[in-house]
């Protein structure tokens, strides 16, 4: 099959050129931190079904279990009894210690929650939680440690790229997503024919199926999925900041379209944007999309 695809189909096939070695760097530090956090997120989760057996009130008293302060009061108060039997004050040092953003008006609250009665545990659910707890414990705080380094060598090889401020330049990329777009997209202008190469390749373009007098169009599943899983995350974060990309997706939604479908949709039109930035290495402007979106807008005529 190979040797017919070449016979035939030769002069369409195109050479695929490796990754430059920033490029390369980049994209495998982020993949490598989005296992570190999937991992986080593992741990996050098996810490909440941990304090639901024994320690519930610890899941009211904070937003986010992966907060160092969060962790940092579990390692000090391991159960129930440790932190009702803390004061006020210790309760303020040990956020203080967790470099909590406002201990002092947080450590009062803590105090009047953990007073309240509770549902409580027998002893040795106690103490065989308790142990498991300040174990997840521990390797999250590591996890989280080692996301913090990752995040500054990522940003640091990020901010060395030429294109560096063409990505940051789109609304909502900020500093997670901007060099994973970067590292997943690529540097090499020779690489894509047109933005439907790219729309294929990150599977926000759908796939027609037809069946007799069945037709379809269904999600492209055979794609590359860590560039469809950050384009879909930043068209997500753009409607949060781009008046014109809120209203596709709400009309969208509007046409009876899933969450997933409309991102999906919203991160197909972000290709073609960003496609046309990349070609002539031009940084976004909401006022240059908007222009360009009324000059291909349908023009109604006037009787």
């Amino acid at each position: 099959m190979l040797a017919k695809l070449g016979r035939v189909d030769l002069a369409e096939l195109r050479r695929l050129e490796p990754d430059s070695p920033m490029v390369a760097e980049l994209k495998t530090l982020t993949r490598d931190q989005d296992t570190l956090i999937q991992t986080q997120t593992r741990l996050v989760n098996q810490l909440t079904a941990c304090l639901k057996e024994y320690y519930p009130a610890a899941l009211q008293l904070f937003t986010k279990l992966q907060q160092r302060s969060t962790l940092l009061f579990l390692q000090t108060y391991p159960t129930p009894a440790a932190a009702a039997s803390a004061s006020v004050a210790e309760l303020t040092a040990t956020l203080r210690a967790g470099k909590h953003t406002n201990p002092r008006r947080v450590a009062p609250k803590l105090f009047e929650e953990l007073h309240r009665p509770q549902l409580v545990a027998s002893e040795i659910i106690v103490r065989a939680k308790s142990r498991l707890m300040i174990s997840l414990v521990k390797q999250l705080l590591v996890v989280l440690e080692e996301i913090a380094t990752y995040d500054k060598a990522i940003r640091t090889l990020f901010l060395r790229h030429n294109d560096q401020e063409l990505w940051s330049s789109l609304p909502g990329a900020g500093k997670r997503l901007a060099p994973r777009l970067l590292a997943e997209w690529g540097d090499d202008r020779s690489r894509y024919a047109n933005a439907n190469s790219v729309q294929a390749l990150a599977g926000t373009a759908p796939v027609p199926y037809e069946s007799g007098n069945y037709a379809k169009a269904h999600k492209r599943f055979a794609c590359l999925k860590p560039l469809r899983n950050a384009l879909h995350q930043f068209a997500w974060q753009s409607t949060q900041q781009e008046a014109w990309a809120r209203d596709y997706y709400q009309r969208k939604r509007a046409q009876g379209k899933t969450h997933s479908m409309a991102i999906r949709a919203l991160a197909n039109v972000w290709v073609r944007i960003i496609y046309a930035m990349w070609v002539s290495r031009t940084s976004y402007q909401t006022a240059t999309f908007e222009a360009a979106q009324q000059a291909h807008a349908p023009r109604q005529h006037v009787a």
